[in-house]
C-alpha cells in the first residue's frame, strides 16, 4: 500500500445513489485469480459502449468508451479522487470493486451521509486496501458536488488533519473522521498483514520459545 498523508488531486462526480459492487465490477470478472489488471474493469457495463466491455481474461482489450457515463466526460479523465451518491458499494462483499476503484486511479471516495454514505463491507475492504472512503454531511458532500458539477475541480485531503480542503476563489475546508486504527495504517501504507510483520521479532522470539508439543497419544 502507498502511504496518505495529505493528497491533492481532480475530483469527477459520479451522483447516482445505491451503486452496487456488480455494477462496480460485474460478477463476471470474478473468476479472475490475479489481484491486478482490475482498473478498465471498473463500471465495465456503464463505461464502454454495449458490447465493448473487456474480456475476463484480456481487461485491457475493449471497446469505445460510452459518451453518457459521467466519469468518461474529458474534464474526468485524470481525476482521482471520486465524489459517490449515499451507499456506494452496496450489495454482494467483492472486495474486487474495490481493487477496481482503486487501479483505474482513485486515491479516495467522498459520499454523503455520516455511517449512509458507504456500504459497511465496502467500506471496510477500502481502508484494508488504502483506498480512503470520507463520510461528509450532506451539505459539506453537496458543496463539492456543486463545484464539480460546474467545472473542474481540485480538492486536498489531510489524513493527519482529517479535513478536506475544496479549491476555488476562496478555498473552503470540511472536517471528516476515520477510524483511528485504519487511519494510522493508512498514513504508514500498511495493510493489516504489513501491520502485524511489525512485529517480526516479537513473533520470532515467542515461536522459538515456544513449547514443542509431541502430540497426544491415544
Amino acid at each position: 500500500m502507498e502511504a496518505f498523508l495529505t493528497y491533492r488531486g481532480r475530483a469527477a462526480l459520479l451522483d447516482w445513489s445505491d451503486v452496487n459492487t456488480d455494477l462496480i465490477i460485474p460478477a463476471r470478472y470474478l473468476k479472475r485469480i490475479e489481484r491486478t489488471g482490475y482498473g478498465p474493469l471498473l463500471f465495465a457495463d456503464k463505461r464502454y459502449v454495449p458490447g465493448g466491455a473487456p474480456d475476463p481474461d484480456h481487461p485491457e482489450s475493449h471497446g469505445e468508451l460510452a459518451s453518457d457515463f459521467p466519469l468518461n466526460a474529458s474534464a474526468n479523465q485524470d481525476a482521482t479522487i471520486l465524489i459517490v451518491g449515499r451507499n456506494f458499494g452496496c450489495g454482494s462483499s467483492r472486495e474486487h470493486a474495490v481493487w477496481a476503484v482503486a487501479q483505474a486511479g482513485y486515491r479516495a471516495v467522498i459520499a454523503p451521509g455520516k455511517d449512509d454514505g458507504f456500504a459497511d463491507i465496502f467500506e471496510g475492504n477500502a481502508l484494508n486496501n488504502g483506498l480512503l472512503p470520507i463520510e461528509l454531511p450532506e451539505a459539506d458532500w453537496e458543496t463539492i458536488a456543486t463545484a464539480v458539477r460546474t467545472g473542474p475541480t481540485e480538492i486536498t485531503i489531510d489524513l493527519l488533519r482529517k479535513r478536506v480542503t475544496l479549491h476555488g476563489n476562496s478555498d473552503i475546508e470540511f472536517a471528516f473522521d476515520v477510524p483511528e486504527g485504519n487511519r494510522e495504517r493508512i498514513l504508514k501504507g500498511l495493510d493489516a498483514i504489513a501491520e502485524t510483520l511489525l512485529n517480526d521479532h516479537a513473533i520470532t522470539r515467542y515461536e522459538q520459545s515456544a513449547p514443542v508439543w509431541a502430540g497426544l497419544s491415544v
